[in-house]
């Protein structure tokens, strides 16, 4: 940290007398620019900037200059408790760069690179740990404390190397240029919010509405071999920094990824339906890892001619656990033909089901006392809450606590810590960042009872009960992460099957033609083990095996089976 520090330092002052950059940066560039709108969020709110062009071509470029407006402004659309972090922007010679505190964002124009002497640090915002998912709000602040035995390790230095990729940074005139597309790979995507382009208007978005779909629709983007190579390249790019399983795929790089499987040739051409045809059969034949997805076809895209790739489903991966999907859906409808309740008593067990670490709400009143309305599966940590209030009443019958996972596929992990907090009192998750090596092992206590005081009262630990967890193959994602953190504390029983696996996060990209589409990304979730961090995408394995579906729900012999292990 401190050698990080001194670097930086010594970046910023040679930033003031500019002796030390090279007097080469400047290539004989023709760059026209062009006022542009950029909506953000919706079609109701836009400011203007300022796209630019190099030596005739049509990939659009930004001013270095304008990069902090950006990373500021998808910042900005996340529902965060802390403001924006300030960057100072100074560039001369062959370099432009950000300084966030100790922190710099280098762009070098003779050698093409963008490097970080921390990544981690430079992004990440001020109220969660170096590498960490647990974003809080104004209304949800109060219910997290972190815990000072949570631990940082901090990365190596990040060198994005542009220049095996042919995407060229541009100094001309004075000015310095990046291509769009590159800033938002790197930067708006960290914070899920990528950028798109339609030939007409830039979009900042997490996800489009109808409204602004129909804009992005209506775009005049055209399509060329430059654009193509280009896309080609940057997707390249994108992919090899940033798909978290890259090396448990096998993957040395995705060039050469996509010439070993015949995709390359689609992704080069100028058709974008055969682009777009390329990046589905990559996201659903190739990666396979039920994370990636293809979220939206390019507005350039023939959606006919992607019937004979749609009609082949969504690889094997998916196709398996849709089968598993009816499967358990269907005992559970079956036990259930009115629906599972969200919190419900079995004599002496209380089962809390829910099928998605829901978001938080940002209108919630999270401290408001609790009621039976919050006995629904549409708000997580009210139905903690309110679990635990049940629980734990004056002369509760319950002794046994089984959380049911069985069809649970994801969603928000600050909800998924509150839940693995509600069961074990002080919960922690380990992530590492496949691309810095930079590691947190993020510890959190809760209020449950919303008091205002973090402590014992707050949780189902220590209180004598028995704790137990239900998984089966569709618990997938954080449904995966809380049995893993579950079984690697000791303290709850898992019941079921294998959990599903998936252990990075998801990440957003665009594609240059208007494709969105996500992968897993460079954050791995982990389980730590004597102090190292073991990835979690094999699952956790049950303690006690139940093999078919229809026994996870018939919940009166499930109970019996229960009371007979003690």
């Amino acid at each position: 940290m401190r050698m990080k520090k001194w670097a930086a330092l010594l970046t910023a002052l040679c930033l003031v007398c500019g002796a030390c950059f090279s007097a080469n940066a400047e290539t004989a560039y023709s760059v026209t620019g062009k006022d542009t709108k950029m909506y953000i969020g919706s079609v109701d709110n836009s400011r203007d900037i300022q796209l630019f062009y190099v030596n005739g071509g049509n990939i659009p470029y930004i001013r270095v200059e304008d990069v902090g407006m950006l990373v500021e402004t998808a910042y900005s659309l996340l529902p965060l408790a802390a403001p924006f972090y300030g960057l100072e922007y100074k560039a001369g010679g062959d370099h432009a760069v950000y300084t966030r505190g100790n922190y710099t964002m280098d762009f070098d124009f003779t050698n093409d690179t963008i490097t970080f002497s921390d990544f981690d640090a430079f992004f990440k915002a001020d109220n969660v740990g170096l590498v960490d998912l647990v974003w809080t709000s104004e209304n949800t602040d109060a219910l997290f404390r972190m815990s000072g035995l949570t631990t940082e390790r901090y990365g190596k230095e990040l060198v994005f190397d542009l220049k095996p990729y042919e995407i060229d940074l541009v100094a001309a005139g004075g000015s310095y240029y990046v291509p769009l597309q590159t800033v938002s790979d790197i930067a708006c995507s960290y914070y899920e919010c990528p950028a798109y382009y339609n030939g007409d208007a830039v979009f900042l978005t997490e996800g489009m509405d109808d409204a602004m779909k129909a804009v992005f629709q209506a775009g005049s983007l055209g399509w060329s071999e430059d654009l193509a190579a280009f896309s080609y390249h940057e997707l390249c790019f994108a992919l090899d920094y940033q798909y978290g399983l890259k090396d448990i795929h096998g993957i040395t790089g995705f060039d050469e990824l996509f010439s070993e499987t015949g995709l390359k040739e689609g992704f080069l051409n100028t058709d974008a339906s055969k682009a777009d045809k390329a990046l589905y059969r990559l996201i659903y034949f190739f990666l396979g890892d039920q994370h990636s997805a293809l979220n939206s076809l390019s507005p350039l895209t023939d959606r006919e001619a992607m019937l004979d790739v749609l009609d082949l489903g969504q690889g094997l991966s998916n196709n398996k656990t849709a089968r598993a999907q009816l499967d358990f859906h269907t005992a559970r409808d079956k036990a259930y033909p009115d629906g599972i309740p969200a919190y419900e008593e079995i004599g002496n067990t209380a089962y809390i089901t829910f099928d998605q670490f829901m978001d938080f709400a940002p209108d919630l009143d999270y401290m408001a006392p609790v009621t039976e309305a919050d006995n629904s599966k549409n708000e997580t940590v009210r139905l903690m809450q309110y679990a635990c209030s049940q629980i734990l009443r004056e002369g509760s019958p319950i002794q046994n606590v089984v959380m049911d996972l069985s069809c649970n596929g994801g969603g928000n992990t600050g909800a998924a810590e509150y839940v693995m907090a509600t069961f074990l009192g002080e919960a922690d998750f380990s992530i590492k960042n496949t691309m810095t090596g930079a590691l947190t092992d993020s510890v959190y206590t809760i209020d449950t009872n919303l008091d205002g005081v973090f402590d014992e009262k707050d949780t189902l630990a220590g209180k004598g009960l028995n704790l137990f967890c239900i998984t089966s193959p569709l618990s997938f994602s954080c449904g995966n992460l809380v049995p893993c953190v579950f079984k690697s504390s000791q303290k709850v029983t898992l019941l079921g099957q294998t959990s599903g696996g998936g252990s990075c996060s998801v990440h957003c990209f665009t594609t240059v033609y208007g494709s969105s589409f996500q992968v897993s990304g460079f954050r791995r979730f982990s389980v730590m083990k004597n102090g190292s961090f073991y990835d979690i995408d094999l699952g956790a394995d049950p303690d006690y095996y139940i093999a078919r579906p229809e026994k996870f729900y018939t919940r009166e012999a499930l109970t019996e089976f229960i009371n007979g292990l003690y």
